[in-house]
């Protein structure tokens, strides 16, 4: 049985960069990471909504923390893409509009105060919005707007980057995912049995319920529709100026997220819109598969496309269609980042804004799993487990 100082289960947007920096301070490391699914009416292993052309990354956030780990995730990109060659951020421009008033006023004040102290954010009232970038938000609402350092990243990049550098460090990469964990030893899907001192649960979603951990962490997964609009070339460059965006439409209780225009791997340009709450919850890894094969909700989809086309004016498509996504929310509204044992680490809990600052969530996992403190990194929350 092969053995290494440290297993890392879990080769998405933490998973991926705790291995790379483990491995880049000599440790020996194996990174489990199951493979993107060919076909996903077959595929019987773990699904990933990570497995995705585009994200969106910004340093403004409701909350400091978030906007820290942002903040030192986006600085890495370009070191990144330079070491790996792989494109991970393309600038576009992020904006993040709330109403002043109502159920979500704490919400935008949030974000307000945090972007106070990014460089480069600027505020703007709906007409402001308008003029300079064609979108129509709610009366009322307040936008900060990062022209520069802002836009969007490509998850599948960020994920094979953070794998590439994490095996030219010297890691071994297991492409199929874990079966079980006894101790310090797990069982990978064909069998094959590794060994090593010390074992990071960093499998997303599927932490609550792949027995992978010593108890079961108190997270919340719920299945989310999200939808696509395919755009004709020229619709595409009508709109090729437009950021990532992120608003309340009028009436909701809860904000909504729109990418710009983006090629996937299909060679078609597509916007993407999601944000759904009102969702079932994902209890089971059947429950998680069933979800994926289902292709998500219609119905969740028309309603999500048609505050697209209000905040789009003169929107026109080649054709819509949802798709499903899985969202996991821990107990504290951060991520589980905690050596538990002498065995094992959780490095769990994306609550939904994960992909752009992973690399950080991998760093800090990395710290914890070699016994270091991260009380010092700056941070107000503990990071610390909760259980249910």
């Amino acid at each position: 049985m092969d053995s290494y100082d440290f297993i890392v289960i879990g080769g998405g947007m933490m998973g991926a960069p705790c291995a790379r920096y483990l491995a880049e301070t000599g440790r020996s490391v194996a990174l489990v990471a199951a493979p993107e699914p060919e076909d996903v009416q077959s595929w019987t292993g773990p699904f990933g909504s990570h497995f995705d052309a585009a994200r969106i990354t910004r340093h403004v956030a409701a909350d400091p923390d978030w906007a820290l780990a942002s903040a030192r995730a986006i600085a890495r990109y370009a070191d990144l893409e330079a070491r790996s060659g792989q494109r991970i951020f393309h600038e576009t421009g992020a904006l993040m509009a709330g109403p002043t008033d109502g159920p979500l006023a704490d919400w935008t004040r949030g974000f307000r105060q945090v972007a106070a102290g990014v460089p480069g954010a600027t505020m703007l009232d709906t007409a402001e919005v308008r003029a300079r970038l064609g979108l129509a938000l709610p009366p009322g609402s307040i936008a900060s707007y990062e022209a520069t350092s802002g836009g969007w990243m490509d998850p599948r990049a960020m994920r094979q980057a953070s794998q590439a550098l994490a095996v030219q460090a010297g890691a071994t990469l297991y492409t199929q995912h874990a079966r079980a964990r006894d101790d310090s030893t797990v069982t990978l899907a064909d069998g094959t049995r590794i060994g090593a001192d010390h074992v990071i649960v960093a499998t997303g979603p599927h932490a609550a319920s792949d027995g992978l951990l010593p108890a079961r962490p108190a997270l919340k997964v719920w299945a989310r529709t999200i939808a696509f609009a395919e755009l004709s070339e020229a619709e595409g460059a009508r709109l090729a100026a437009m950021p990532s965006v992120i608003w309340a439409p009028e009436g909701w209780d809860h904000d909504l997220y729109m990418l710009p225009p983006v090629r996937y791997p299909d060679g078609k340009l597509y916007l993407k819109i999601g944000g759904q709450v009102d969702s079932p919850r994902i209890e089971s890894a059947a429950d998680m598969t069933a979800w994926f094969r289902s292709g998500g909700d219609a119905a969740v989809a028309d309603r999500l496309l048609a505050e697209m086309r209000a905040v789009l004016p003169g929107l026109t498509t080649v054709r819509t269609m949802p798709g499903p996504c899985a969202v996991v929310w821990s107990a504290t509204g951060y991520p589980y980042i905690e050596r538990l044992s002498d065995r094992v680490t959780v490095l769990c809990g994306g609550n939904g804004a994960s992909a752009k600052c992973g690399d950080e969530w991998g760093r800090l996992g990395a710290i914890a799993a070699t016994g270091g403190r991260l009380n010092g990194e700056g941070y107000a929350c503990d990071f610390r487990a909760v259980w249910a």
